[in-house]
């Protein structure tokens, strides 16, 4: 019965995706290092683009009852949606990272469900704009120093402002990435079906927990290597004996 509600599932998932519209900046070539130019003409486009991709994601979305206000009450329902259909988004096979990162190899045929996995990151940044004040989207084009097109969000649109402990003073980019591995998560899950939790985006409101620390204008710090080590003592402590 599993199997058959999997593939219910993915049939539900690509009915309508390959009609779903293709993003392609002007520049993508995974083998070259992009010239601030070039960087700037895709930043363009993603700026351009961004409105008309989030009417695409709301009306994809809207036949499975997921609504995308940006709004807290938004939230679990796309967290719900990724961890039961987000896997179905991902092709076999590698090239994931450089294709998410790059557009190589383009978003079509078996990749077409990354241009899914990018609307939703676009959502996920622009729900954390609106409720910090302090965040806005830029570029990142390399701080000069020897390859730094190797840095993370070299040449992608970013969030810049965070006070999030994992990016207090330095750039979150697109998020894309992050959607990737729950995907990834999800798709593992679907052919493997493992026991128990295997990475953070297994666990149910993982998606919802993680922008809403984002979106908090004061986080909490991150605990220190003491505090670490006193709490895991405590989970040994209070395991039962088998």
């Amino acid at each position: 019965m599993k199997f058959i509600s999997n593939m219910i599932d993915r049939w539900r998932v690509w009915n309508t995706l390959l009609d779903y519209p293709e993003y392609s900046p002007p520049f993508h070539d995974s083998e070259l290092v992009l010239s601030k130019k070039e960087i700037k003409a895709n930043y363009d486009y993603f700026l351009e683009q961004k409105a008309g991709r989030l009417e695409y994601l709301a009306n994809y979305l809207r036949p499975f009852s997921v609504e995308l206000p940006l709004l807290p009450e938004a939230l679990p329902a796309l967290d719900r949606w990724l961890s039961r259909y987000g896997g179905h988004l991902i092709p076999g096979g590698g090239e994931l990272m450089a294709a998410i990162h790059d557009c190589e190899p383009a978003w079509v045929r078996e990749f077409h469900g990354l241009n899914i996995v990018h609307d939703i990151a676009i959502f996920a940044g622009e729900y954390v704009i609106s409720q910090n004040e302090n965040v806005r989207w830029d570029v990142y084009y390399g701080n000069g120093t020897r390859r730094d097109y190797e840095e993370v969000g070299f040449g992608q649109p970013c969030l810049i402002g965070l006070s999030h402990p994992d990016y207090k003073g330095d750039r979150c980019a697109i998020f894309a990435a992050e959607l990737l591995r729950c995907c990834v998560a999800g798709h593992y899950r679907l052919r493997h079906r493992p026991k128990g939790v295997v990475t953070e985006w297994d666990v149910p409101g993982h998606f919802v927990k993680r922008l809403t620390d984002l979106a908090n204008p004061d986080p909490e710090p991150l605990p220190s290597y003491h505090e670490i080590i006193m709490a895991q003592a405590d989970r040994s402590r209070r395991k039962p004996r088998s």
